[in-house]
């Protein structure tokens, strides 16, 4: 009998505690890779712990901020990550997907250059094997329902054909540039306005006579005003200093953090209106559509924190 040599089993380690340290090395978080991998935070660190004995070598560092890779440890993690994306993309093929997963998001611009523009290169990161495309639009454009995935909408979170997540609440203060008002002359009493020109969005008409109300000023004529039919136009116009903008707190956050705006008030317009990521109901479980929600409210969350 010709006796047959079989090939040497591969030095492979067991598969869920890899996929658990590449989720904890892309996020930097045991808790974001539980809440990925739809498992607890015991179950990363025991898993990442079981990786680390079979390998022999630590793959973190424990700091008092949280986790960091060891240098060793970078590129092995970067391997994977490659390695899951490929195993996905051809996953893909068989069963009969060409293209690779993407996602159209449409939005207003000011969500966009307020809020999405700057932090799209995490979800990128979190999610390489997801292409993006971004349309910039109002509720009044029209777009085809199957050429966009998922939309940002401004209201009370109830759309009879679409299932909505809400984001935020709508938080309305006037805000200026520094080179318009001293910031430290805040608070300003309401009057201060009678001198200034009053930059208004066509689009929310009522921002700024529901704020004046809210502030006892509901009879109060501004000396001048300016028009503008998109929001983040109007928060440009109040950078240059043009005039005192309704600042929408969530859109103006990296602007007033920078000091190119500040809320000259202490009052603030809350309302029960709010913005909804919205999508067609039998879509919710869709990879890209599911990736991209939970990101997303995982943003607002540390906004709160």
């Amino acid at each position: 009998m010709t006796k047959v040599v079989g090939r040497t089993p591969r030095r492979v380690p067991p598969l869920n505690p890899l996929r658990a340290f590449e989720a904890a090395a892309r996020h930097q978080s045991f808790t974001h890779a539980a809440d990925e991998l739809c498992v607890t935070q015991g179950a990363i660190s025991r898993s990442v712990k079981a990786l680390e004995d079979y390998l022999g070598s630590p793959l973190f560092e424990r700091t008092g901020h949280g986790i960091v890779l060891t240098d060793r440890s970078k590129k092995f993690a970067r391997a994977l990550t490659d390695v899951f994306v490929k195993i996905e993309e051809e996953t893909e093929k068989l069963v009969g997907v060409r293209a690779p997963a993407s996602l159209t998001v449409r939005a207003y611009t000011s969500f966009l250059i307020g809020f999405l523009m700057p932090r799209l290169a995490d979800f990128q990161l979190h999610h390489p094997h997801i292409k993006v495309r971004v349309v910039a639009a109002t509720d009044q454009t029209e777009v085809n329902r199957e050429q966009v995935d998922v939309r940002i909408r401004y209201g009370h979170g109830k759309w009879s054909d679409l299932e909505s997540v809400f984001l935020f609440h709508d938080e309305l203060t006037p805000v200026c540039s520094p080179n318009l008002l001293p910031p430290s002359g805040r608070p300003y009493p309401v009057d201060i306005l009678k001198n200034q020109t009053l930059l208004r969005t066509e689009l929310r008409p009522n921002d700024w006579p529901e704020w004046l109300a809210a502030a006892g000023a509901a009879d109060f004529v501004p000396r001048d005003n300016l028009h503008f039919d998109e929001l983040s136009v109007t928060f440009q116009a109040a950078i240059a200093g043009i005039g005192v903008a309704m600042g929408q707190r969530v859109y103006v956050r990296d602007d007033i953090s920078s000091g190119r705006l500040f809320e000259p008030f202490d009052r603030v317009l809350n309302r029960d209106l709010g913005y909804y990521l919205v999508y067609p109901p039998e879509r919710r479980e869709a990879r890209p559509i599911a990736a991209f929600r939970e990101w997303l409210v995982h943003q607002f969350e540390e906004l709160e924190n």
